[in-house]
């Protein structure tokens, strides 16, 4: 398998090739003073470079490429942006280059000066079939090294978590409040139900909510109602007590039911039918009006985390897990997983959101120490991982080892990935 352009770049910017008696294709001597700064957008790859060439010192951008013909397959002839390149490095010279004025554009070709050592821990990598590129061969990297590079991964995650948080902002005209809510909602539906349960959110405004945040029984006949689940010929005196509420409050407010068929049952739990999350979601609005607002002033994490737990939920659901058909009496309360889950993925990202937002370090540091409050996630994947012996002690790894394996190993991304870059310096 042939090297990729991503490795010469890694090369050019660690300087990671035998820099003896560099030449250009037409034999001057070539002195690298400064690689440069990497540019990841358009434009030459690195902006700003120095280096003599001959008895002349030049100062601009150097592009790179698998072979010299590339600069015409990409075009790059006829784009004025690349005339200020001043040096062409390339993993194989098979053509001579210039520039839109016709001038020749000198070039260093790599071939012949990657040490094997690096070549093949790279390819060993980017043609490796396991399960991720390093599984071998992580065990090779020092502990600190590991959780450092672990560390800024779950940092990276949050803040591309914080990017749907500004789009709801935005849309909420910067209700903190409002946002939490869609993005509340949203998470009590976890992946099956996510869909239906924004929807119900975005159809019960959080203020009309909070106009009967005292009745417990026009909350649960209003997330119901528009949930679709009291159309039914119901036998219980419960639900039909919701369903004749919740006409009162549909004429009153002008509300528009959901499709009843938009929720999921399949291959699902009972605890986690969209009923019991309905119901332990108006336990949730019953307990708290602007709930971020109070996260946010409340310093203790530990007290945040006592906000979702104990959930009051009607003692009609500690028999039913539906409406109408009796069950084994349980307690209907929101599981340790579940919980967990809302606080990892809602409430640990709007406290990360708000800190980047509004420059609070201490709203950061919240939403960090939170996540390193909760045990680790258990799933498929911390699973995997565990094998090779990287186990998390804190949802904050387990979100981290997440992110490391869907940005970095699946995409193989290695030369960008601190372990990956570790191994190949080793």
């Amino acid at each position: 398998m042939a090297h990729h352009e991503d490795f010469l770049h890694y090369l050019w910017k660690f300087r990671l090739f035998d820099q003896k008696n560099l030449t250009t294709s037409l034999g001057e001597p070539i002195k690298i003073l400064n690689v440069g700064s990497h540019n990841t957008h358009s434009g030459p790859d690195f902006q700003s470079s120095v280096v003599k060439i001959g008895d002349t010192l030049w100062a601009g951008n150097v592009e790179i490429h698998l072979r010299s013909s590339d600069w015409s397959r990409h075009k790059h002839q006829t784009d004025q942006a690349y005339d200020n390149v001043i040096l062409h490095v390339v993993g194989k010279h098979d053509k001579d280059i210039v520039r839109t004025d016709g001038s020749l554009i000198p070039t260093l070709s790599l071939e012949e000066l990657i040490p094997a050592k690096i070549s093949d821990a790279y390819l060993s990598l980017v043609e490796c079939m396991d399960w991720i590129p390093c599984g071998r061969q992580v065990g090779q990297v020092d502990t600190f090294h590991v959780r450092n590079w672990l560390y800024r991964v779950e940092i990276e995650r949050l803040e591309q978590k914080s990017a749907a948080v500004e789009h709801l902002l935005m849309e909420f005209k910067g209700s903190w409040d409002d946002a939490f809510y869609i993005h509340l909602a949203s998470n009590f539906g976890f992946k099956t139900n996510a869909m239906p349960f924004e929807m119900l959110a975005r159809s019960l405004p959080r203020y009309l909510l909070d106009r009967y945040k005292d009745k417990p029984l026009q909350i649960e006949a209003l997330i119901f109602g528009q949930a679709g689940f009291l159309m039914d010929r119901h036998t219980d005196a419960y639900p039909k007590l919701l369903r004749k509420e919740y006409e009162f409050l549909t004429k009153k407010h002008g509300l528009i039911m959901m499709d009843n068929f938009l929720w999921k049952y399949m291959r699902m739990r009972p605890v986690n039918f969209p009923t019991t999350r309905l119901a332990q979601f108006a336990g949730l609005v019953l307990s708290s009006s602007h709930l971020f607002s109070k996260i946010l002033r409340e310093k203790d994490v530990n007290r945040v985390i006592h906000m979702f737990q104990g959930l009051s939920v009607n003692e009609y659901w500690q028999d039913h897990y539906r409406f109408d058909v009796p069950s084994q009496r349980r307690f209907p309360l929101l599981g340790e997983h579940s919980l967990n889950n809302i606080l990892i993925n809602t409430v640990a990202v709007f406290l990360m959101a708000y800190g980047r937002q509004n420059s609070s370090q201490d709203h950061i540091n919240r939403s960090i120490l939170l996540l390193e409050s909760l045990p680790p996630e258990t799933n498929s994947i911390i699973a995997r991982f565990k094998e090779i012996k990287l186990s998390p002690e804190s949802a904050f790894f387990s979100q981290s080892l997440i992110q490391l394996k869907k940005a970095y190993c699946d995409e193989k991304k290695c030369l960008s990935c601190g372990i990956g870059m570790k191994l190949l310096n080793i």
